[in-house]
Formats: C-alpha cells, sequence, structure tokens
C-alpha cells in the first residue's frame, strides 16, 4: 500500500512518482490545469525520464520506444515542444524528492523497476529537457 511508504523512496510509491519530476515542472510552467492535465504531464515525463534512463545507460532504446508507444496508444502525450528548459529546472529544484541541493528522478532501470536517483547530471537532463 502506499501509504506505507510516505518517504516515497521504494516499492509502489518509488513506481508511482515515475515521470512526477519532469511532470511536475512541465505542470508548474505551463500553469497547473492550463495546457496540460496532470495525466499528460506525467505521460511527458515518463517519456523524458525514460529518455535520461536511456542516456545513462539504464535502459535500453528499444524500451523507451515501447513505453512511449504504449503511451500514445492511450492517447496521452510525450512531448512538449517550446517549453523554456531554464523554467523546467528551476521548477524541478522544488520537487519534494530533492536531496542535498540534487533534482532526484524516479528512473527506470528495465520495463517494470524503477530506481529514486540523483545520478543524472545537469548536461543530460538539459539535453532530455531540450528535445521535450
Amino acid at each position: 500500500m502506499v501509504t506505507q511508504d510516505e518517504r516515497e523512496e521504494t516499492g509502489l510509491r518509488a513506481v508511482l512518482n515515475f515521470g512526477h519530476t519532469i511532470g511536475h515542472a512541465i505542470e508548474a510552467v505551463t500553469g497547473y490545469g492550463g495546457a496540460f492535465l496532470h495525466g499528460e504531464a506525467v505521460a511527458v515525463g515518463m517519456a523524458a525520464e525514460a529518455r535520461l534512463a536511456e542516456r545513462l545507460g539504464w535502459l535500453r532504446r528499444e524500451d523507451v520506444g515501447r513505453l512511449i508507444d504504449l503511451l500514445e496508444r492511450f492517447g496521452l502525450p510525450t512531448s512538449a515542444p517550446g517549453l523554456d528548459v531554464e523554467k523546467l529546472i528551476a521548477a524541478m529544484t522544488r520537487d519534494k524528492k530533492n536531496r542535498g541541493g540534487k533534482i532526484r528522478f524516479v528512473l527506470p532501470r528495465s520495463i517494470g523497476s524503477v530506481e529514486l536517483t540523483d545520478a543524472a547530471v545537469e548536461n543530460d537532463v538539459r539535453a532530455v529537457l531540450a528535445t521535450l
């Protein structure tokens, strides 16, 4: 049960937070209830965070493609072009998962397996955000 993992670091809570770091930043930048509903922003975040995991060598390109295909089959967006990268990063610095001034993401290691991490360096984050 999610309430058993209130710190969001393991188990179901971590899985449910996949896509939320970038998704919440998208909502903050575009205005809550604006261009993206919560689930739509999280879907874009999942696609972007999967690409980030691929850049780190954690997730295979084929798995990123599978995830994006599935999201699109459900009619969810997987991109958000034209958003300001600096504003997205500023919003991500306020995420409650962050520790020690580092942005933390729930990134997939494989389909169905995620890890809460601060392993992504700023250049990788910027590169992924630039392709939203």
